[in-house]
């Protein structure tokens, strides 16, 4: 996609300097915007995840022989985030959206930059009172970066894809983000490994490189920039804020009166489940490319090579999952399909717990082997299950409002992520990992549980709303058969309400499970 919005742009470039018009034109096409949002993503992620791989190994510089600096970075970042990061969501629902991606990005350049600086001064420096100051200051500039990709992420995932784009095309936008963002965890750290490793003559130290990455990621975010506001010039119709009477709408019970958390709260078609279920799977230690599942393993004496393998596998399969998705929603159904994706990932996580309790204390055996496989073979339902309720949040999220259930469903995953590091700091020692991978299992298996009582507590059924006096009642679904069932009301987002005909329309809420339901 790189190749061919490189060859769209370049026509465009070529036209906009023959005939004087302007660059920024919005006369682009939906191929055009749809690929420069794609080729916004890549060049960011790629950067990002470059910078993400180098950032442990600055950190153990700073506490020498200490994990220490790490778990402090890990949890100062992650709190910000959870605490932070619903209140940017709901002023970003009422802020001009090429404002809010321009800031976020904006602030993850200075961020980087920041850090970067900090880096070259504490490299120089030899006292424990230097290094600590630069850990200050890393982790301060780390939390801003953290801000500004919640900022522009969800903007761009959450609000932007679907204003851009409906149906289908939105689909494969989410999908070819995702594989994006796999795509990314690979190379990303690779071409960083290359820049940081002196003994393959690429740049002469570890400290050049870790420099060279830092650079390199702080010239990724002007192209990112450009294209999101050429995205915008071409479609700003559709990304303006929804006008004041439509956000405070009558009978609107999303209205933010206690921000971002009510408005999630109250939601609804029960989002709640949705963002729930997701962020459980980050409560787990079993990751490909965690760094707890590595440390474990590398005491073990798992070698090198096959560390790096388990890593490439878990990405490899973790495409082959978002590939499989569409496929598997044509044929069953999006929800049943999400169930299916989850359910694999919870059979999958159980049989790595069976496997990894057979597995000897030390060195490479069948059982650990069998556990690395089953972690990687669990991968396919994560990824695919995380595509599924990207769309499904998408369709399902108040228009008034999709930035700030998106910035909530990060506050979530955070927080998850922050009890994860907290759990690994006090099970730190070698024989207490099983305890964490009991967790781990127990979490996943929950989250499986949780999507599937969605599934059941929530359906789609063609209904009406009837006024007052009506021989119905208020309320009313036709549930597909002959008889009427009466209802008590429920509250609809601005999509449900725009869909209403004659006070008929179609929707997911709440019902409680009934024979005919089940049917």
């Amino acid at each position: 996609w790189i190749q061919k919005t490189n060859g769209l742009l370049a026509d465009r470039f070529s036209w906009a300097m023959a005939s004087g018009a302007p660059l920024l034109a919005n006369d682009s096409s939906d191929d055009v915007v749809f690929w420069e949002l794609l080729s916004s993503h890549f060049i960011t992620r790629l950067a990002t995840q470059g910078w993400l791989f180098i950032a442990p190994l600055v950190l153990i510089r700073f506490t020498p022989g200490r994990l220490l600096g790490a778990a402090l970075w890990g949890l100062a970042t992650m709190l910000a985030t959870a605490l932070l990061t619903p209140g940017l969501g709901a002023w970003a629902d009422q802020t001009d959206r090429c404002h809010v991606v321009t800031l976020g990005v904006l602030a993850q350049a200075l961020a980087v930059l920041g850090s970067t600086l900090v880096l070259a001064v504490a490299f120089q420096a030899e006292s424990d009172e230097s290094s600590w100051l630069a850990l200050t200051l890393f982790t301060g500039f780390s939390v801003l970066e953290k801000l500004g990709t919640a900022l522009s992420d969800v903007a761009v995932k959450r609000e932007w894809a679907p204003r851009l784009f409906q149906g289908e095309r939105l689909k494969r936008t989410n999908s070819l983000m995702s594989q994006i963002d796999l795509f990314s965890e690979t190379l990303g750290p690779f071409i960083a490994g290359l820049l940081i490793t002196p003994s393959l003559g690429v740049l002469p130290s570890e400290v050049v490189g870790f420099l060279a990455v830092g650079f390199l990621n702080v010239l990724s975010f002007p192209p990112q920039l450009l294209l999101l506001r050429r995205i915008y010039a071409a479609r700003a119709e559709k990304l303006q804020p929804l006008k004041a009477e439509e956000v405070q709408r009558k009978a609107n019970p999303l209205a933010p009166k206690g921000g971002a958390w009510s408005t999630w709260f109250h939601h609804p078609s029960g989002i709640q489940f949705l963002g729930l279920s997701y962020s459980l799977l980050y409560l787990t230690v079993l990751s490909p490319h965690g760094a707890f599942l590595t440390a474990h393993l590398a005491q073990r004496g798992v070698p090198s090579y096959q560390l790096s393998l388990l890593r490439g596998a878990g990405a490899l399969l973790g495409v082959l999952g978002l590939l499989a998705h569409p496929r598997a929603s044509e044929s069953l159904g999006h929800r049943s399909a999400d169930g299916l994706f989850v359910s694999w990932l919870s059979g999958c996580t159980l049989l790595a717990l069976l496997a990894f309790s057979q597995a000897a204390d030390m060195g490479p055996s069948f059982a650990l082997l069998s556990f690395m496989a089953l972690v990687c073979l669990a991968r396919p339902g994560l990824y695919g299950f995380e595509l599924g309720v990207l769309n499904t949040e998408q369709e399902l999220s108040d228009a008034r409002h999709r930035s700030a259930i998106g910035a909530v469903d990060s506050a979530l995953t955070s927080f998850a992520t922050l009890v994860m590091y907290g759990s690994g700091i006090v099970l730190g020692r070698p024989d207490q990992f099983g305890i964490l991978v009991d967790c781990s299992t127990f979490f996943v298996t929950l989250g499986a549980v949780t999507y599937l009582l969605w599934m059941l507590l929530y359906h789609s059924h063609r209904h009406r709303h009837c006024e007052e006096g009506d021989e119905h009642g208020s309320h009313g679904h036709s549930h597909g058969h002959d008889t009427f069932h009466a209802h008590e009301e429920h509250t609809h987002t601005l999509q449900q309400e725009e869909a209403l005909t004659d006070g008929w329309h179609e929707h997911i809420h709440f019902h409680k499970p009934q024979i005919c339901a089940m049917q």
